[in-house]
């Protein structure tokens, strides 16, 4: 039985659905792609399968390179927000210049902003507070049992804290805010992992696994479009499921010989961090100080979309190659050996 453990780390496919998530979450913010919250689902459903991935490989280096990959972009931005709040808050939407936020963004503590809404100075940086507890529980599990198993105790221990969370509602709340059922969309990644690693998928057509990847990232716009927008169990349901299902399709599809080759495709999948957590200031630029305005409503409002679109993913590849890159660089010659860039999500 063929493995996946022995293939390269890093699968076009994936690149290629990091590049999607990320493109999806920029058009939901547009206001033109309602249903693009499903992008960050996929997201964590990516996460759960990279770290089931790499962590027999990095074992009990495995937070230290985590945090090397995540910090860096992630306070750059944070800082830069808290800078722009500062000195051109008209700019800004809701954010306050306030230094207790910029402490608690900065070392992931969630907290209620003045609107009301849970959320660090970086809009999107809410999702790297699952994700750090994810690496922190991964973490924990690598220094109990071998770290091929360290994914799937952790997705044990996030699903139990997420079903406990919904049944007995915690007083704390934060203790209640991280228990969201978002935690179970990383046991799905994990659970992609080890169907990929165990299934033997490669012995399945192709065209099998390319119907499965049309079908399941289909069905998160059809329920949209028939129900509205799912929230809590009901969306790692209806989008969490769907992005296993897609996931997992894709590298099949890769393991039987059919993956993308395209070098755009590729290298937006490197700077889907970057476009992440950029976007919605590039975008926030573009609306307030340059006026334009995105929708699907005309001619010139579908062009402006595109070339919104455009330049966000323009800033972001250069911000990937120019600071990410030589600064994860630089940190790994620092605290250790070097490893591949645009491996892990976020």
């Amino acid at each position: 039985m063929s493995t996946i453990i022995d293939r390269p780390r890093v699968y076009d496919n994936v690149q290629g659905a990091r590049a999607l998530a990320a493109l999806v979450v920029v058009a939901y913010h547009l206001g033109v792609l309602p249903f693009g919250q499903c992008g960050v689902d996929i997201f964590f459903v990516i996460s759960g399968f990279i770290m089931s991935l790499v962590a027999p490989g990095e074992g009990r280096d495995f937070l230290r390179k985590r945090l090397i990959r995540i910090l860096p972009l992630y306070w750059l931005s944070t800082i830069g927000v808290y800078i722009i709040a500062t000195i051109r808050p008209h700019w800004l939407n809701t954010t306050t210049a306030d230094a207790i936020y910029l402490v608690k963004s900065l070392l992931f503590i969630p907290y209620v902003k003045d609107n009301g809404h849970w959320g660090p100075l970086n809009l999107n940086g809410w999702t790297l507070e699952y994700e750090l507890l994810f690496y922190l529980v991964i973490a924990v599990a690598i220094s109990v049992v071998r770290p091929r198993f360290a994914t799937a105790v952790a997705a044990a221990a996030l699903a139990l804290y997420s079903l406990l969370n919904a049944l007995v509602k915690p007083s704390n709340l934060i203790v209640d805010y991280l228990g969201q059922p978002f935690l179970l969309e990383f046991c799905l990644g994990v659970l992609a992992y080890w169907t990929v690693q165990l299934a033997r998928v490669e012995r399945i057509s192709r065209w099998f696994w390319l119907v499965s990847a049309v079908a399941s990232l289909a069905a998160m716009p059809a329920y949209f479009m028939l129900y509205g927008a799912p929230s809590g169990f009901m969306r790692t349901a209806v989008y969490g499921v769907p992005a296993f299902a897609f996931i997992t399709s894709l590298i099949a599809m890769e393991t039987g010989g059919w993956s993308t080759r395209s070098r755009l495709v590729a290298r937006l999948g490197a700077a889907s961090y970057a476009i992440y957590l950029l976007h919605p200031y590039v975008v926030g630029f573009l609306r307030k100080v340059l006026t334009m305005q995105t929708n699907l409503n005309s001619w010139n409002g579908a062009a402006t979309v595109f070339i919104v679109i455009a330049v966000v993913c323009a800033a972001s590849d250069v911000c990937h190659r120019r600071i990410e890159k030589p600064v994860l660089a630089w940190l790994n010659r620092w605290f250790g050996r070097r490893e591949p860039l645009g491996v892990t999500i976020r």
